[in-house]
């Protein structure tokens, strides 16, 4: 949450008057594809994921016309050394289908491409950005059944 919600948000606070003076700055804000939906036993996770991205959204609201370009990314699955780093005491790695993941690499491309052509919002990889489009739109009642058949919720 300190670096989720309250780094961001200070940061912002302290970087964006600058760029909108010089009418000209990007925040690409990381996000995450968990920030759709409650996930068990990652609530806090992707519940601070849900405000960076929800942040970001009324951001670029304020900042239309300003100069300023500001996109949350948010990336599914990939391939990185967080997972060894914020693994829980006792806890199992999760891991999804290997078709879900998309390589750092294209996540930093895509993020910058975001930014240079002033996307609101960019969703690495067509597999994932196919599956949040579906979430998106399941009405919540949806995805608290469908969640009765996650590993997380056991």
């Amino acid at each position: 949450m300190e670096v989720n919600i309250v780094a961001l948000t200070r940061l912002t606070r302290a970087l964006l008057p600058a760029m909108i003076q010089k009418r000209r700055g990007a925040v690409l804000n990381v996000s995450s594809s968990a920030g759709f939906l409650p996930i068990a036993k990652f609530a806090v996770y992707a519940a601070s994921k849900a405000y960076v991205t929800s942040f970001t959204e009324a951001l670029r609201m304020e900042t239309r016309g300003t100069g300023v370009s500001v996109c949350a990314l948010c990336p599914g699955p990939v391939h990185t050394e967080f997972s060894e780093v914020a693994q829980r005491p006792g806890a199992k790695e999760t891991s999804g289908p290997e078709f879900v993941y998309v390589r750092a690499a294209e996540v930093a491309r895509a993020g910058l491409d975001a930014i240079e052509r002033d996307k609101p919002l960019r969703i690495p990889g067509l597999v994932m950005r196919i599956g949040m489009a579906l979430v998106r739109l399941t009405p919540m009642p949806i995805l608290r059944a469908t969640s009765r058949f996650s590993p997380h919720s056991r």
